[in-house]
């Protein structure tokens, strides 16, 4: 049976409308081909280490027929948070704390089969109209290593244990015991505790409890050998208090597990999802490792309600975003303002050249954009001949797929550690503010202008001038 991998690896630049009027634009899909990735954990897993039998080479589709279905948001909003972190390899690296000899952790992989995935078509078509931007984003985070929606749907329908994960989206590491965790301490986001408090609160916020045991236990893990290689500090990651006894089982069973490569622990990173193919850790940030190399990660195209965003942004409302971050002046051609040099094997934008003036990485100016991914591609409807760019500022608009935002909730650092004991605090929380593109949530919830997505010839086209955002 064929595999359909949904892995958009866009290798053009900029696409663009030259026309005066809103066209219709439909988003260019390209496809990695199926011969460049690798879904089967037996090419993950170290040589020394496949003690299970390899996949079936056959390639049958399991008896039972799943019932597939698509994340939708209120599961991301919910229970399944799923907060990636932002951190850089060149950030981390402390120094390792270690006073016993790890010891290897029984293996069991599956090598499960990834069968045919449902083809959902995800590409939005594109509304726009004359000075506006389009971009469409691929996945939420940065890309490199472990997709927390790519585990949890590789866990969900190929039967895959927490350590086919593991080994999948960490090619060539290796699974230890450190023997440390039940008397150590980890610290995270400035709060010390035990590492089974500490570490449950973790997966709670970044995954929520609703995700695949598997999973879940997949990210225990990650977290874990993340804080280990920052000298058991994981300041950038983020708790949630009182996390449920599913969540708080699963951290058990992996307790003091952890991923290493060449003697010394892995950098474990995570993120919320990618665009159907991970990233090599060189194409985003500057550090070149060999376990964060490029891997498939099929459901994340077919099943995320990340993948397809689209951000609307006025070109003069982007001029001042961009000359605001780069403290530069830009010329008065919006087609040179942007352009992107795609990765030819994942389709990651690895560098922005901003007006021939300077050229940064691609995942700096996601961040500098406040794009959910670097995996983008771009659009830009012309103004009419002659007509100059304004000055002003105008809203940016966010559409994503059947779903409207909901910010996450930032928890004070003095929320005690203990697992099920969550007192009053003596502030109220703080709701996270630090988004300008997303509505308080206190707020009455802002009539979709842009939705539903109707057949353009029949309804005009929203010109972002005269629209609220997006839901958000």
């Amino acid at each position: 049976m064929n595999r359909k991998v949904r892995a958009a690896a866009v290798a053009a630049g900029l696409v663009l409308s030259v026309t005066g009027t809103a066209p219709d634009i439909k988003a260019v899909e390209t496809t990695v081909p199926a011969g460049t990735t690798s879904t089967s954990a037996e090419t993950t897993v170290p040589e020394e280490q496949a003690t299970t039998a390899a996949p079936d080479e056959t390639g049958e589709a399991p008896e039972e027929e799943k019932d597939w279905y698509k994340a939708d948001f209120g599961d991301y909003d919910g229970s399944l948070s799923l907060i990636s972190y932002e951190a850089s390899p060149e950030s981390g690296g402390g120094a390792k704390k270690k006073s016993k000899d790890p010891t290897p952790v029984e293996l069991n992989v599956t090598g499960g089969y990834v069968g045919d995935i449902p083809w959902l078509e995800s590409e939005p078509v594109i509304e726009s109209s004359p000075g506006r931007f389009a971009i469409v984003t691929y996945g939420w985070g940065h890309g490199v290593g472990l997709s927390q929606n790519g585990a949890n749907y590789f866990a969900t329908y190929a039967g895959w244990t927490y350590q086919d994960i593991l080994f999948h989206y960490y090619p060539g590491a290796y699974l230890m015991n450190t023997g440390l965790a039940e008397e150590e301490q980890i610290t995270i986001n400035g709060v010390t505790g035990d590492v089974l408090s500490m570490l449950s609160q973790v997966v709670y916020n970044e995954v929520g409890s609703s995700m695949n045991y598997e999973a879940m236990k997949a990210q225990a893990v990650a977290a874990y050998t993340y804080c280990k290689y920052n000298g058991n500090d994981g300041n950038d990651l983020r708790c949630k208090p009182n996390p449920p006894q599913v969540v708080v089982d699963a951290v058990s069973e992996v307790l003091g597990q952890a991923m290493y490569y060449d003697g010394d622990y892995a950098l474990t990173m995570f993120y919320a999802s990618s665009g159907g193919i991970t990233a090599n850790c060189y194409e985003v940030f500057w550090a070149d490792l060999p376990y964060l190399r490029s891997v498939s990660s099929d459901y994340d195209a077919a099943f995320d309600p990340h993948y397809g965003t689209v951000t609307y942004v006025d070109d003069f409302q982007l001029r001042n975003m961009i000359q605001s971050a780069y403290g530069i002046k830009l010329s008065d051609d919006p087609f040179n303002w942007i352009k992107p040099e795609y990765s030819a094997d994942t389709g990651y934008v690895t560098y922005v050249n901003i007006d021939d003036q300077l050229t940064v990485k691609g995942y700096d100016f996601k961040l500098a954009m406040n794009l959910k991914s670097s995996k983008f591609n771009l659009y830009y409807t012309p103004r009419p001949e002659g007509e100059a760019i304004p000055d002003g500022s105008s809203q940016i608009i966010v559409v994503d797929p059947d779903y409207n935002y909901t910010p996450g909730i930032s928890y004070p650092n003095d929320y005690p550690t203990d697992i099920g004991s969550v007192p009053e605090p003596t502030d109220p929380p703080v709701e996270d503010q630090t988004d300008p593109w997303y509505e308080d949530p206190t707020e009455p919830p802002v009539e979709d202008v842009t939705e539903p997505w109707q057949d353009p010839a029949t309804e005009p086209p929203v010109v972002s001038d005269d629209s609220a955002a997006d839901g958000e």
